[in-house]
C-alpha cells in the first residue's frame, strides 16, 4: 500500500509492479497509511483532518474518524484491533472504536503537532511523539500521561 498527496491509497502488485486498486474517499493528502493485524484492513490519516478505516475488498471507506482540527498526521490500530489511535497536528491524540466510529479517548497537552504514536504490546499504553522531540506516554485506562 502506498499514501499520496493525490488523495489516493494504492494497492501494489510487488511482482509487477503495477497498482491493483486504486482507494478514493479522502480529498486531500493522505499521509499515512497502516495495516491491521486483521487481514484485509487498514488505515489511512489525512490533511483533510481525518482518519479512514478501510477493507481490500472495498474502494470506498468503511468508516470516517472526524473530530481533528486539524491534519490527522498518523493513525495505528490498537493490538486487539477495535481501536484506531490518531495524531494530529492540531496537537491531540485520540482513541477511537472501530466498531461505533466514535472517539472513546481525547489526550491532550502536546506542545506540538503529534508525527507518530505507537501502541504497547499489550495495548495498555500508548506512546507519541511530537514535532518538537517530546515523548509522551499515556495511560489507556484514563487520560493521564
Amino acid at each position: 500500500l502506498s499514501s499520496s498527496e493525490d488523495t489516493t491509497v494504492r494497492l501494489w502488485d510487488t511482482n509487477t509492479s503495477t497498482c491493483q486498486v486504486s482507494y478514493q474517499g479522502h480529498c486531500y493528502p493522505v499521509w499515512d497509511v497502516t495495516f491491521s493485524s486483521v487481514d484485509g484492513y487498514f488505515v489511512t490519516s489525512s490533511y483533510d483532518r481525518t482518519a479512514r478505516l478501510w477493507s481490500t475488498e472495498f474502494v470506498y471507506p468503511l468508516r470516517i474518524f472526524a473530530g481533528h482540527e486539524e491534519s490527522v498526521e498518523v493513525a495505528q490500530f490498537h493490538p486487539n484491533g477495535n481501536y484506531i489511535a490518531t495524531g494530529s497536528t492540531d496537537r491531540t491524540c485520540r482513541l477511537w472504536d472501530i466498531n461505533t466510529g466514535n472517539c472513546v479517548r481525547l489526550y491532550t497537552g502536546s506542545k506540538q503537532a503529534i508525527t507518530t504514536l505507537s501502541f504497547s504490546p499489550f495495548g495498555r499504553q500508548l506512546v507519541t511523539a511530537s514535532q518538537d522531540g517530546t515523548i509522551t506516554l499515556w495511560d489507556l485506562s484514563s487520560t493521564r500521561a
